[in-house]
């Protein structure tokens, strides 16, 4: 897991209260300044030491924060997702009002104990499928009075940005529903979930048999007990999802992509038997089972659309809020 790396440039913005902070700062200063009082003077001088150490507070409170974007996560076309980061504190201190934000989401932290870490998710709603590419990241924090917010811009490591699968399309090319081979039938003896263990039926086949169950206590006078891992339903239909059926030949790259990963979703909510053939492989699972596989492929497929930047918005800091 890589870290963010720095970027030199840094955010200093001042929220409503500071705002309002700073004008009654300049207030009393004005009428210090007409009054000659010393008293005035002191308060204006003791306002601007609390707005100057409030800014050092933010800064110190960023100073070595490791920010890093959990791997391995997939997201859906169209469909809003959690992305997930790590803020890791290396200061044997406390830091606290942590913010992350990722232009128009944001996640907070109000503590963050010396020697630890703390997991955030920012939503997302990725438009395009395949590799997700993020504008940076945004982490500040307004410690200790919400007067000034301090923050600093973090790239966005490409190794381990997420992938994003292909959506769903209702009403979408049916998928091509087939009776299982005896060669299908083998395939996909090994994906269905185990029920129980039942002895082994007369003439039945011996690749069948569990031998690391088997009982041969009995001697070798008797016949042993051979148990047989019973699946649930392997003689029932497998979903085939080809990406080079006959009924897909009219549409492209990516409507083929989405007709998959519709027959996909059609098999896993009748729990059935499915194998999906790619370019890339081929992968087959029942339901729920390597479902996460398959939409890991479709997302991995070539060629892929030419990535759309995406642009945080930048606002000035003076009129920041």
């Amino acid at each position: 897991m890589l870290g963010f790396r720095r970027v030199k440039r840094r955010e200093v913005k001042l929220s409503r209260a500071g705002k309002l902070f700073v004008a009654f700062t300049l207030a009393i200063g004005f009428a210090a300044v007409n009054t000659g009082n010393n008293m005035l003077f002191l308060l204006v001088s003791m306002m601007l030491a609390l707005m100057i150490l409030s800014g050092l507070a933010a800064l110190l409170n960023l100073r070595s924060l490791d920010v890093s974007l959990l791997p391995g996560q997939l997201l859906l076309q169209g469909e809003e997702g959690q992305l997930q980061f790590r803020v890791c504190n290396p200061h044997p201190w406390t830091v606290w009002l942590l913010e992350l934000r990722l232009a128009p989401v944001r996640a907070q932290i109000a503590r963050l104990p010396g020697r630890s870490s703390s997991e955030l998710s920012l939503s997302w709603r990725p438009t395009q499928r395949g590799q997700l590419f993020l504008p940076q990241l945004l982490l500040g924090s307004s410690f200790p009075f919400a007067f000034v917010w301090r923050g600093q811009r973090l790239d966005f490591p490409t190794q381990d940005a997420p992938w994003v699968a292909p959506r769903a399309r209702d009403g979408g090319v049916p998928p091509v529903l087939a009776e299982e081979s005896s060669e299908q039938r083998s395939a996909a003896s090994g994906t269905g979930e185990v029920i129980a263990l039942r002895p082994r039926l007369p003439n039945e086949s011996l690749g069948r048999v569990y031998w690391r169950r088997s009982d041969w206590r009995s001697g070798f006078a008797l016949p042993p007990s051979l148990p047989v891992l019973e699946r649930e339903a392997e003689q029932g239909i497998m979903v085939m999802l080809d990406y080079q059926a006959a009924a897909l030949q009219a549409l492209d790259h990516e409507q083929r992509l989405i007709a998959l990963r519709s027959g996909l979703d059609s098999a896993l909510s009748q729990n059935m038997t499915w194998r999906l053939s790619l370019p890339a492989g081929t992968w087959h699972g029942r339901g729920q089972a390597g479902y996460r596989e398959a939409l890991w492929a479709l997302a991995r497929q070539a060629p892929f659309l030419a990535a759309t930047p995406i642009s945080g918005n930048v606002s000035r800091w003076w009129f920041w809020r």
